[in-house]
């Protein structure tokens, strides 16, 4: 695969974006953007500072810059990723205990956040602190509520923990994902359809830190909806994590419970439409409307996650999702790319979207679905990049926004991606060979970048 300088430069200007727009107190910094705050009861829209997590904060925010350093060797990205990190792991303290063990809105993110810039930045330090933030997210919640899914809870940890653990010849954070499975084990839901969880339940109990809507959340308590399907907050994710877990300790409960998980996922699987549904609002009796083809809920999500599933136990079925994701998704990107304004953000926009394509390329060797990757990346740069206009987040009503998941940190790590994805791990889907950090000592730098 060549690499196009194009996307670099890309990444290098949302980077400088970045930097320039910090706001710095001592040897840390922050950036405003969009918010939603508590007014009246009522979740709305405003303007803040942004939190320490990964998913949208400075954590996130960090990661990319540092790796950009890596990339480029640009020391104003290595500089701002350090006051990043540092702000980060200053400001853990602020997060809810019930999001503790969270890979993205919690410490063990931090924590990862903090080793992979450690590695990109040759900050032995950074690495040392991050590795006693994952210590510390697994100190504080051994026992107590931890939520379920992979954006906040044991499904999500269980992946890193088991990485580390190996690479850190640390049992106890490896032991600690053995529990964190068998926490899922407990909590699963036996029906005819295979094995789901009620994660939907649990974030309408923490609607303040969930970022769900108001009316959603009404409407859920009102009715009791199916347990969802998808990566971040569904089966397909669980399904994952425990499979990984399988693959580690060769324990047969976790195998047949992730393969358990894939079938419930696949039970609502509709070949006429030719699409998963969104179970978030689903009715009894009326007809179930297509899920959004993103990371969060729907095909992208479901497809890396059988993707690594496929990896995994080399199980031909897996195929089949596979092929139904990637037709999905590029029926959506079509569509997007079709619109005047198409959000770039990795959580559920056109960004998240080539991650499919990318990974499946990278698994499969797919030259078709690697032209679709480089589609949405030229469009961005024509669009967006090229005429200064502002990148669309996945902030509804919002506009830039900052951070990894739902900002500019996002889109610039997906240019990242689309430049070099052997030097740049996803983080819409952690392969435990991608979380095991080692300081850097040459990083491979283009000479245009050097500082």
């Amino acid at each position: 695969m060549t690499m196009n300088p194009l996307y670099l430069a890309t990444a290098f200007d949302i980077g400088t974006k970045l930097a320039r727009d910090a706001v710095w107190h001592d040897a840390r910094c922050n950036w405003f953007g969009p918010v939603h705050e508590d007014f009246t009861g009522t979740q709305v829209l405003g303007c803040g500072t942004m939190g320490p997590t990964l998913y949208d904060g400075t954590a996130g925010i960090g990661l990319f810059l540092a790796r950009l350093h890596r990339a480029t060797g640009d020391p104003l990205a290595a500089r701002t990723a350090t006051g990043a990190i540092a702000h980060a792991l200053d400001r853990a303290a602020d997060i809810p205990d019930a999001l503790h063990r969270g890979f993205y809105t919690g410490f063990l993110g931090i924590g990862y956040a903090a080793m992979q810039a450690g590695s990109a930045l040759d900050r032995e330090d950074l690495v040392a602190q991050g590795l006693a933030m994952v210590h510390r997210a697994v100190a504080l919640s051994p026992e107590g509520r931890v939520a379920i899914d992979v954006m906040s809870g044991n499904a999500g940890a269980i992946p890193v923990l088991l990485a580390l653990g190996a690479a850190h010849d640390a049992p106890s954070l490896t032991e600690a994902a053995i529990v964190a499975g068998d926490r899922l084990l407990d909590g699963a839901e036996t029906s005819d359809r295979g094995l789901s969880w009620n994660a939907m339940g649990e974030m309408a109990e923490l609607v303040d830190l969930s970022g769900l809507s108001d009316d959603l959340v009404a409407d859920f308590r009102a009715q009791r909806r199916p347990n969802l399907t998808g990566l971040s907050h569904g089966a397909g994710g669980v399904g994952w994590a425990l499979l990984e877990l399988a693959a580690v300790t060769e324990d047969d409960r976790f195998a047949a419970a992730g393969r358990a998980a894939f079938a419930y996922e696949d039970s609502w699987f509709d070949a006429a439409s030719d699409q998963w549904p969104d179970l978030r609002s689903h009715d009894a009796g009326k007809p179930l409307g297509a899920a959004p083809a993103a990371w969060c809920h729907g095909a992208v999500g479901i497809g890396l996650a059988r993707i690594r599933a496929f990896d995994l136990t080399g199980d031909a079925t897996m195929r089949l999702a596979i092929e139904s994701a990637l037709r999905i998704t590029a029926r959506s990107v079509i569509g997007q790319l079709a619109r005047s304004s198409c959000n770039y953000s990795l959580c559920h926009g056109a960004a998240g979207d080539a991650e499919l394509f990318l990974s499946w390329t990278t698994a499969s060797g797919d030259a078709e679905a690697r032209t679709i990757v480089d589609e949405i990346a030229r469009h961005g740069v024509d669009t967006y990049g090229a005429t200064g206009r502002p990148w669309p987040s996945g902030t509804p009503g919002a506009g830039e926004s900052p951070s990894l998941m739902l900002g500019l940190a996002g889109t610039g790590h997906f240019y990242l991606r689309a430049f070099d994805p052997a030097a740049t791990p996803s983080v819409l889907l952690l392969a435990p060979s991608s979380a095991n950090p080692t300081v850097n000592r040459s990083p491979t730098r283009s000479p245009e970048f050097a500082g």
